[in-house]
């Protein structure tokens, strides 16, 4: 019987393993074994911003629980769909369990859009399955690689993206939250490369000594030391979510902070504080990398922005063992490999869980 991973939706840290039914396709559908998926912060953000985005909408699970959405690779061990054949691996948006039956739709040589009724309404960049293939952008030696930082790595690209495409909003200076987060190091990896922007990176005590290591920031501030940032034209992309850190940024530069992005929820565990609506400087407001994507893709067409983000990723691969280890555990771990990434897991640490 395969098993799944569920998680107390009002409590994150409440968890529980629990064998499920085996799965039998109805014709149209398919049964993808799952065997890998990587688990990071992103996650988290996934469960604590689960009702407000509709993370909780794409893996339906027992009332009060939850199945948390990972990227991982499967490979298809029932089809009942002609155009899907038996033994194809895809790498997409899976729950933290064994198995799961999908129903393809729009299928053609990259991978399909999953089509079950309760998906319909949501973000479709979600719902997309890509076959794995050296023909679609997958090298077999960076397939960890690709469950991990390719998610992390494109919303790093898209924030890039978003923050040029709208000239940084008048600011010189980026100031990246949680700069040790696999997001953060994306994007300092991206905006290193733009001669005329400052990267600040903000970051705990504990994490400041891998952040400076990196070489991608050129400062790094402790939470500590908030009021120490430069008086500068600014924006502030908020990783962390804390809001105690997210008001003392918005009160020491004021109206100098001409950009407020929130991006993750890293720090799950501090979002009480006061309304960020009324902080002094530009309006706090929380960054959707599909509604970028889509924008592009309309600007230029998918095939060539999907090409821009396939090309930087690829590069950023090249470099980011340098700086991270990827860790390999079995299913039988999952509760405690989970509870490690919820907690605070060691900057310099990804991990990847096979079934």
């Amino acid at each position: 019987m395969p098993s799944s991973f569920f998680v107390q939706r009002d409590n994150l840290a409440e968890t529980v393993v629990e064998t499920v039914d085996a799965i039998v396709p109805a014709p149209g559908e398919v049964v993808i074994s799952i065997e890998r998926f990587a688990l990071t912060a992103n996650n988290i953000t996934y469960g604590v911003a689960g009702d407000l985005i509709g993370y909780w909408d794409f893996f339906p699970a027992p009332e009060g629980m939850g199945r948390i959405p990972v990227w991982g690779i499967g490979k298809v061990t029932q089809s009942a769909h002609p155009d899907i054949a038996e033994g194809s691996r895809y790498y997409g948006y899976f729950p933290m369990s064994e198995e799961l039956c999908v129903k393809p739709e729009k299928v053609n040589e990259r991978g399909f859009k999953d089509g079950v009724a309760h998906r319909s309404e949501l973000p479709p960049v979600y719902n997309q399955y890509s076959l794995v293939s050296v023909e679609t952008g997958f090298d077999p030696a960076y397939e960890n690689h690709a469950m991990l930082y390719r998610p992390l790595f494109t919303t790093s690209f898209v924030i890039d993206d978003y923050l040029s495409d709208n000239k940084f909003f008048g600011a010189n200076t980026v100031i990246v939250g949680s700069a040790s987060s696999k997001t953060g190091l994306g994007l300092a990896y991206m905006l290193s490369q733009r001669s005329d922007i400052k990267v600040v990176g903000l970051t705990s005590k504990t994490n400041s000594e891998f952040v400076e290591g990196l070489g991608l920031y050129d400062r790094v501030v402790t939470y500590d030391e908030v009021e120490n940032l430069d008086q500068a034209l600014s924006a502030y992309v908020d990783m962390a979510g804390n809001r105690a850190v997210l008001a003392r940024v918005h009160r020491h530069l004021g109206g100098q902070l001409v950009c407020s992005c929130g991006v993750g929820i890293t720090h799950w565990d501090a979002r009480e504080g006061e309304d960020p609506a009324t902080l002094p400087g530009a309006k706090p407001t929380m960054f959707f990398a599909p509604s970028q994507i889509m924008k592009r893709n309309e600007a230029m067409g998918p095939e060539k922005y999907q090409q821009m983000i396939g090309t930087a990723t690829q590069a950023f691969f090249q470099h980011v063992d340098d700086w991270v280890a990827i860790e390999t555990t079995d299913f039988a771990n999952v509760e405690q490999v989970y509870k490690t990434v919820l907690n605070g897991p060691p900057a310099n640490r990804a991990y990847v869980v096979a079934t």
